[in-house]
């Protein structure tokens, strides 16, 4: 269970833990200021436009976070006040480029820090880490991730696709993956983009 990285290595797990947070209200952010740049208000005028995970993520997702490792956040989205065709899915994209925007920040960290400042090069290779795999995990072709409404946006046979069907399968897809163990691979495939990173730059 995550939480034993608690006692095995405290330092990693509050630096997972607060990297994630952080990591993830900026990806929710993103979200809500796109929408409302594309037209859409409601995120704003309900105060999800903040970095205060406990607007963003809520008091459940982030007990989630601690015991199990596993958290979310959500802005609300209305579709019918977004003004251009594209609008949905410049907003959906919007939370994952975000995140791809930090681990090069991170990544830029790791290379500044260097040998000089271990401790902090350290820390910036876990937000490295965890914004990969948040890339990586978003974009997944699955409702109610970003991917599906960014392919959806990409592939218009998608759109065809009822909301409540889209949702039921992501959902049983989603329980498929976490159950079976099947996520390691993309925690795998996140080291490894981490790994070929840090090559470069530390």
């Amino acid at each position: 269970m995550f939480i034993e990285l608690l006692w095995k290595q405290p330092d990693v797990y509050v630096a997972m833990v607060v990297l994630l947070v952080f990591s993830i209200c900026v990806h929710e952010y993103c979200h809500a200021w796109m929408a409302w740049r594309e037209g859409d208000p409601t995120a704003v005028q309900q105060g999800y436009l903040t970095l205060n995970p406990l607007r963003v993520m809520g008091p459940v997702s982030l007990v989630f976070l601690a015991l199990v490792g596993v958290a979310w956040g959500a802005v609300p989205v209305n579709p019918m006040r977004l003004r251009g065709r594209g609008s949905h899915g410049r907003v959906s994209l919007a939370g994952p480029a975000a995140n791809l925007v930090l681990a090069a920040a991170f990544a830029g960290l790791v290379w500044v820090a260097g040998g000089r400042m271990a401790p902090l090069a350290f820390i910036a290779g876990i937000g490295l880490n965890v914004n990969v795999l948040l890339f990586l995990f978003n974009l997944l072709p699955l409702p109610p991730l970003d991917g599906w409404e960014v392919f959806s946006w990409l592939i218009p046979a998608l759109r065809r696709v009822s909301h409540q069907k889209a949702q039921q399968f992501g959902f049983i897809v989603l329980l498929v993956l976490m159950m079976s163990g099947l996520f390691r691979y993309l925690w795998a495939a996140a080291d490894f983009v981490t790994g070929l990173v840090l090559s470069r730059v530390a």
